[in-house]
């Protein structure tokens, strides 16, 4: 236990109460090496500490001269982005809430941008216990956080961790969602791994469980994923292996039969709609249209790039070339001319889009942006390090971060504001955000078999 010095500022000339600690002058600001001692009365008043932890007693919320213990402890816990108080004696309760400042001190390789705070929360346990909960009232700044209690206890500022749903993956990167289920393409774990580590599995899991379940038998680097009401696509690969050709592929869900649809290209990315499949070609650089059970595929666009991350809405398919081509399109589902959106981006790579715009994340610069549909200038909605996957609900845009603090985001549209939902995740790739649901997203991990998807409750 580590107790460190605080400077106590008395408001006894402003009818606040009084500070007393270790016997020093209550009018004078003092600095203590020993446990601090906090007494206020029935008018209340204000303990602030050297490191910026700071409590606040509004009158009436004891009623008579009581005297307050504070230590700070070395302590660190899952999640925490700050120190550890401990508030005493214990027993201790408030007639009304006394509002306390936490000190937010957690180290980061890149400071955190204008309008950008993160996901942290007061938590607070009884005294002697180590079941901490989130703190209801909770205001965050890029310094501190600010909660309230009735009653003493232990406290920190921290975020809540991502819950693994599947982790000793080799490098999932693929996800999809029905109402059900989360689906996942990955090169199994250590004791499922294929003989070829460039193939992998289809699977499943239901939110909220951590039972995975194999829908496929070994299949040749699965990609993509998209999902409807009876069956699960994906791009199989095989690393642009001309031996093992390129395959868009499907599972039913109830009878788990496999088939292919078609073995064309080195297929990229997959998206579909009710009555159409649609997948991007990263050896032909072509997006091709498909009825969903299977046929001739239709060329919608030609030098397409890299077409690795798929969007779409009721009329168009988006995509980002990537470093190929480095722009931004759209091209009618129904044919026609392609638009490029934006060009000159810094490899653009995950892609969304709303009613107005379409957004993208460059992994080169470390942009987010927006432009509009129907045309115009391109927006700066973040900056970042290296951005990947994207991911839009309502408006609310998602994003991960692959480099500095290697975090996940959440922009608020309306705002212009951003919440940090994690930080440390190994190379978070793709992010799924589905209507009513948590968000997943997947990490690939810095290593093989590494790799994890994990969910975070909806903000």
């Amino acid at each position: 236990m580590k107790r460190t010095s605080f400077m106590v500022l008395a408001c006894v000339s402003c009818g606040l109460g009084s500070v007393s600690c270790g016997g020093a002058d209550a009018g004078d600001d003092a600095t203590h090496e020993t446990e601090p001692q906090f007494s206020v009365d029935a008018q209340g008043g204000v303990f602030t500490g050297d490191d910026g932890f700071k409590i606040e007693v509004p009158p009436g919320a004891v009623s008579a001269a009581t005297e307050l213990t504070i230590e700070s402890i070395e302590d660190s816990r899952e999640g925490a982005v700050g120190p550890t108080y401990r508030l005493g004696p214990e027993g201790q309760t408030f007639a009304k809430p006394i509002k306390l400042t936490l000190p937010i001190t957690v180290e980061l390789e890149a400071e955190l941008g204008e309008n950008t705070v993160l996901d942290a929360y007061g938590f607070s346990a009884p005294t002697g216990s180590d079941a901490f909960t989130p703190l209801e009232h909770h205001e965050v700044s890029a310094a501190e956080l600010i909660t309230e209690t009735t009653s003493v206890g232990t406290f920190y500022a921290g975020m809540i961790p991502a819950a693994v749903m599947a982790s000793q993956h080799a490098y999932p990167m693929a996800l999809a969602a029905d109402e059900t289920y989360l689906y996942f393409a990955s090169g199994g774990t250590e004791a499922t791994a294929p003989a070829d580590s460039n193939d992998g599995y289809i699977y499943r899991v239901r939110p909220g469980t951590t039972e995975v379940e194999a829908m496929t038998a070994a299949d040749p680097d699965p990609k993509a994923l998209w999902v409807n009401a009876s069956h699960v696509y994906w791009a199989s690969g095989g690393d642009n292996d001309p031996i093992i050709p390129s395959a868009l592929k499907r599972v039913d869900k109830s009878t788990l039969e496999m088939e292919t649809l078609v073995e064309i290209g080195y297929l990229l990315s997959v998206i579909g709609d009710e009555s159409s499949v649609y997948f991007g070609d990263g050896d032909g650089h072509n997006i091709y249209k498909m009825p969903l059970d299977g046929g001739a595929p239709v060329v919608l666009a030609a030098d397409a790039g890299a077409p690795e991350y798929l969007a779409q809405d009721a009329e168009n398919i988006y995509w980002t070339g990537g470093a190929t081509t480095n722009k931004v399109y759209k091209v009618a589902k129904a044919g026609g001319d392609v638009t490029a959106i934006a060009e000159n981006e810094g490899e653009p790579a995950g892609i969304a889009v709303d009613a107005q715009f379409v957004y993208w994340a460059n992994t080169g610069d470390g942009g987010v942006f927006k432009a509009p549909i129907a045309g115009g200038a391109k927006t700066l909605v973040y900056q970042g390090g290296s951005m990947g996957g994207l991911a839009l609900r309502g408006s609310t845009l998602f994003s991960t971060d692959m480099s500095r603090n290697r975090s996940v985001q959440a922009h608020d549209l309306a705002s212009n504001s951003t919440v940090v939902l994690a930080l440390g995740q190994h190379f978070a790739w793709r992010i799924l955000a589905p209507e009513g649901q948590d968000v997943f997203w997947t990490n690939g991990g810095d290593y093989r078999f590494e790799g994890q998807i994990v969910s975070y409750r909806a903000p």
